[in-house]
């Protein structure tokens, strides 16, 4: 390419209208970035209906432990849950404090829907819960729901 915006090769020579060139490439670009967010919102979806899904299956959790009297607090499930969670991190290069940050919201939002199955079940009966364990949820909430 010449100063003059013109092209030449062995056989011919072109005139290129840089300005037509660079609003294509705006309208790819354009186009191209919608075609990114449609597929963002589209894998959106899929993480909201994971989350409902795994709440969902938590409840049946949480019904099941309720009427067979299993302590809510489960330590060890929930060092397995994050054990998973951190090596699939690692295997798939993701940051490992993130991952650790999203399961503890997870497990969190869990606990509180367990809570909820297990204090409308019975307002006067323990949770089961092992208090000695550490909790993924805001101490003051649980206090609450409990007095």
């Amino acid at each position: 390419m010449n100063d003059n915006n013109t092209v030449t090769g062995s056989d011919t020579t072109r005139h290129i209208d840089t300005t037509t060139h660079i609003e294509d490439a705006g309208a790819d670009a354009a186009a191209a970035l919608e075609a990114l967010r449609v597929e963002l919102d589209r894998v959106d979806r899929t993480l909201l209906d994971a989350v409902r899904d795994r709440l969902t299956l938590c409840t049946r959790v949480a019904e099941l432990k309720q009427q067979h009297d299993i302590a809510v607090l489960q330590p060890g499930r929930m060092q397995l849950v994050h054990r998973r969670a951190r090596d699939y991190a690692d295997r798939h290069g993701l940051s490992a404090e993130f991952v650790r940050a999203l399961y503890d919201l997870l497990i969190g939002e869990a606990c509180r829907v367990e809570d909820l199955i297990v204090t409308d079940s019975d307002d006067t009966a323990p949770s089961h819960r092992d208090d000695t364990a550490p909790s993924h949820r805001d101490d003051t909430a649980s206090s609450e729901r409990r007095s």
